[in-house]
Formats: C-alpha cells, structure tokens, sequence
C-alpha cells in the first residue's frame, strides 16, 4: 500500500500514481525530452480517454509516475499523502499556433498542457474510493481561485473552464 498518492488528472482521465516506486528520472520512453516535452506527453496520454488503457501498461504506467512524480512537491508538510495534480489544455494564442503546434508535435500530441498543483491533504488510508474523490473535489474546488486568475492560459476546451462556470 502507497504511503504517498499523486491523482494525476488530465482533460479526460485520471490515474494515481505512488511516487515511492520511482527508480531514478529515467525512463526509456522519456528519453530525450525535456521537462515540456514531458508535461506535453502526459497530458496527451491522460486526454481523449486514452489514460484508462494506458495506465493498465506497465510500461506506460511508469513513465506517467517518472512525469507524475517529477511535478509533484519533493517534501509534502504536514503529513500531507495526497494531492491532485491537473494536466490541462493550454490556449494557443491567435499568431502564435504554429510554435505551440511544433512544441505539441515534438511527443505526438495535439496540444500543450499546463499543470498545477492543488494544495494536498492528508488522509488516513487509500481504500475509500468516496474518500479520494472527496478530497479531489476539494483539492479542486480550493483550486479554482487559481483557475479563475489564469483562465486565459487554458484552452476553451479545456475541463478547467467548466470548473470555473460552475464555481464562479
């Protein structure tokens, strides 16, 4: 059982990852990326409903928790054990969709994605699914303030606008 839970959550999938079995940063689908290459693939992975096949690859499923693990807090305070993590669209601004399409193209995909990291929380298990899903609505709706201020960054796709709307 994981001491530790990222929920990494993307436009339409979500998988949780346990940071604890990351061997290194390296990974043989990863290399040669960079940091945005390796956001750019995770979102695309967890977008269009291709996380929930994926992440039952072992393969895969690593390379998500080298990414995941990689953009989550390296020390979590106060016993902090669970945290949302989001991979969403990024809005490319009119004139500039050639250079992002370049970036997104580099992995494969067909956007670029931001990430943010909601505030954590510490729960005392992991096998109440209610739980979890509890406090990733919190996580989330404590996010949305964040959201709200950077909303131009993402996508009008994007599943953070429909936070937004229903928060606002």
């Amino acid at each position: 059982m994981a001491n530790t839970v990222f929920r990494l959550i993307g436009e339409t999938d979500i998988v949780d990852i346990d940071p604890a079995i990351v061997d290194g940063n390296a990974h043989p689908k990863l290399m040669g990326l960079d940091d945005a290459d390796r956001i750019n693939l995770l979102g695309h992975w967890l977008d269009q409903d291709r996380g929930e096949d994926l992440q039952d690859e072992a393969d895969f499923k690593s390379a998500m928790t080298v990414i995941g693990a990689a953009l989550a807090p390296a020390d979590q305070p106060n016993g902090i054990n669970f945290t949302v993590i989001t991979i969403l669209r990024e809005k490319w601004p009119v004139g500039s969709k050639a250079g992002f399409q370049k970036i997104a193209d580099r992995v494969g995909a067909e956007h670029t994605y931001v990430v943010h990291v909601c505030t954590g929380a510490r729960l005392d298990g992991f096998d109440d699914e209610a739980m979890l899903k509890q406090s990733e609505t919190t996580q989330l709706v404590t996010a949305v303030p964040h959201y709200r201020k950077q909303r131009k960054r993402y996508a009008n796709s994007s599943a953070v606008q429909t936070l937004i709307r229903q928060h606002s």
